[in-house]
């Protein structure tokens, strides 16, 4: 027969050293697994208020910035240039901008002093053979018409003698001429002469641009017309809105300093004016204005930093009562001074994030620091 088999004793043997096996496997998981990380601290955020407030519907037009005073200075007579200013240069009013040869003119005025001083020594001797003949003719030594011949020779020099103080005036008035001036203080923004050119009568010389003279010049339909007035207040953005870098655009309040409520027949628009501060923006710059469309509504309006763009759509951030972030889908409206319009599930006194939003994703904690956050009142 055979012997037993040693199956029983073997297993014996392997449950034994299970426990040996099974005590480094369990130390080398507890090592591979990390520890779990502590709670991000939470996020810290400014916040400002939605509020409920009057808005219009802002229509934007193109417009630029002019001068008040831009002239392109004419000669008011005619001759070669001998001077003539530099473009860019500034000068102020009463300054030459450029000079004519005068030498003609001179020797006009010349021959003008030449014929003044003639008549007048004509004069001097016709007034005094009048007082001879005036002797004479009281003692009846010569006849009453010779001596009213002789005076009446007398006055018509005086006569020439004022004809030739007017064309001397007239010669020395055309000297001053010669020299064109400038009408008001401004820079050289171009020079239509050259130094040697011949230049005729009323032909310019320079265009001259007053700097310090702005406006903003704008066209707007002439339904507008009604919702505009002089001194309204409207917006004046300086850089693309409606580009990708919108939000690099700057907006200034300026009120309205003239319109001209009349309409162009082809285009039904009108010209406004919007004042502008002195040296705010160089002439010719582009801007678009903002004026009111309609009549003001009552709307929810919220902080613009308040507002995250994004291209599956707008929303905001709003602070819960476990000060946690919540995402709410908007859809903005009309933009005045720094608030816009929403349209949503936001509410007049919720707690929007307009600082260190843009990281911020929904559910995520929050703490407000006031230092951050910007008080909004309602207007």
């Amino acid at each position: 027969m055979k012997t037993p088999s040693r199956l029983p004793g073997r297993i014996i043997l392997l449950l034994a050293l299970v426990p040996v096996l099974l005590v480094p496997l369990i130390k080398w998981d507890a090592e591979a697994t990390p520890p779990k990380k502590p709670d991000a601290p939470p996020a810290v955020v400014g916040v400002a208020n939605a509020v409920t407030t009057e808005l219009a519907p802002v229509h934007w037009a193109p417009g630029s910035v002019i001068s008040r005073r831009d002239a392109k200075v004419a000669s008011e007579q005619e001759g070669r240039v001998v001077r003539v200013v530099e473009v860019g240069q500034k000068v102020r009013a009463g300054e030459p901008l450029a000079v004519l040869d005068d030498t003609a003119l001179a020797l006009q005025e010349r021959q003008g002093e030449a014929d003044l001083a003639r008549i007048q020594a004509q004069l001097d001797m016709a007034a005094r053979q009048e007082q001879r003949y005036a002797q004479l003719a009281a003692q009846q030594n010569i006849a009453r018409a010779q001596y009213e011949q002789l005076r009446a020779d007398r006055d018509m020099l005086a006569q020439d003698r004022a004809r030739a103080q007017a064309l001397l005036a007239q010669t020395r008035h055309r000297r001053t001429q010669m020299v064109v001036r400038a009408p008001f203080d401004g820079v050289v923004a171009e020079r239509s002469v050259q130094l040697g050119e011949y230049v005729d009568t009323g032909a310019p010389v320079a265009r001259l641009v007053d700097t310090g003279a702005q406006e903003v010049r704008v066209r707007a339909p002439v339904d507008l017309a009604e919702h505009l007035a002089v001194g309204m207040p409207v917006q004046v953005s300086v850089g693309r809105r409606d580009t990708a870098n919108a939000s690099n655009a700057k907006y200034r309040t300026h009120p309205v300093s003239a319109l001209v409520p009349v309409g162009d027949e082809a285009s039904r628009q009108l010209e406004l004016r919007i004042a502008m501060d002195t040296g705010e923006l160089p002439v010719g710059t582009a801007v678009d204005v903002g004026m009111p469309g309609a009549r003001k509504r009552s709307v929810v309006a919220v902080p613009r930093d308040a507002v995250i763009l994004r291209r599956e759509g707008d929303y905001v951030l709003r602070v819960a009562s476990n000060d946690t972030a919540e995402r709410l889908p908007v859809k903005t409206g009309t933009e005045v001074g720094g608030l816009v319009e929403v349209q949503g599930a936001v509410k007049p006194g919720d707690r929007l994030i307009v600082r260190g939003g843009e990281r911020i994703e929904a559910g995520q904690a929050v703490s407000i620091q006031p230092d951050l956050s910007r008080a909004t009142a309602s207007r």
